[in-house]
């Protein structure tokens, strides 16, 4: 299944078809010490909603030994027929080089989810409640911190194989920002970087990003875009209501 919201832009651009809502690219398991479900109760429930691609990808640190035995539990499911299954794992940023929180054997793995869980400094991730404190006290502006994260975020591109952005700017609220403070030759920049790298971006539910504005830039490089519903729990697996309103919103929106 996949929207039908229009055309966006006299060039041919259109939400219809953008993003398919019959894929989940970013489910959580167990395997992440915030997941209720287990990667068969996922796997199960993607069947049941018939959706046709569902990638597990739980949160992994420098540290973490368990990913072989991740991937291994994962191609030992038998999903069905018309069900693709991939296997992934959620790395955060850590500096504004983009060093990934990722350990050192990824054997196995389809995608790289690269996350923007943390501000990533240039000695490692801030909190964004510190961020926006040094925001309001005038200790940064908007302008270094949104070059800041582009940077290490086209950084952390390089580093990974098969990158996948999760939940693009979804730090920028929590550090007191939005979408709109980001210059449009910054989403350019980025545009081209993902391009690049080949790099998938993902309309989130559980965040609601990026911005219709942000899509625009991704789609007119022709950066690939998927949806996601970041699940935690298999009851939201392929269950979309925020990322529609998006999709009608790109259409909605006028051309800048």
């Amino acid at each position: 299944m996949s929207t039908s919201s229009g055309p966006l832009a006299a060039g041919g651009l259109a939400a219809s078809g953008l993003v398919a809502l019959d894929e989940d690219h970013h489910v959580h398991s167990t395997f992440s010490d915030d997941a209720v479900s287990t990667v068969a109760q996922n796997v199960r429930a993607a069947r049941e909603r018939g959706l046709r691609v569902v990638v597990l990808a739980d949160h992994v640190r420098q540290g973490s030994p368990w990913v072989p035995d991740f991937v291994a539990a994962v191609r030992e499911l038998e999903p069905g027929p018309g069900l693709e299954v991939l296997v992934g794992v959620e790395a955060k940023i850590l500096n504004r080089a983009g060093e990934l929180d990722l350990p050192p054997s990824l054997r196995g793995l389809d995608r790289v989810l690269i996350a923007d869980h943390q501000y990533p400094g240039d000695h490692g991730p801030v909190p964004p409640e510190d961020m926006r404190d040094a925001l309001e006290r005038r200790q940064c502006s908007a302008a270094d911190m949104i070059d800041g994260l582009i940077a290490a975020t086209l950084g952390a591109l390089e580093r990974a194989a098969r990158p996948q952005l999760a939940h693009l700017f979804s730090l920028l609220p929590k550090m007191g920002l939005d979408e709109a403070d980001v210059p449009g030759a910054a989403l350019d920049h980025l545009a081209q970087g993902c391009l690049r790298a080949g790099a998938r971006v993902e309309l989130n539910e559980k965040w609601a990003c990026p911005s219709p504005r942000t899509i625009r830039a991704l789609a007119a490089a022709g950066v690939p875009l998927v949806a996601s519903t970041d699940s935690h729990d298999c009851a939201t697996i392929g269950r979309y209501a925020r990322v529609p309103e998006i999709l009608a919103a790109l259409s909605a929106s006028p051309v800048p």
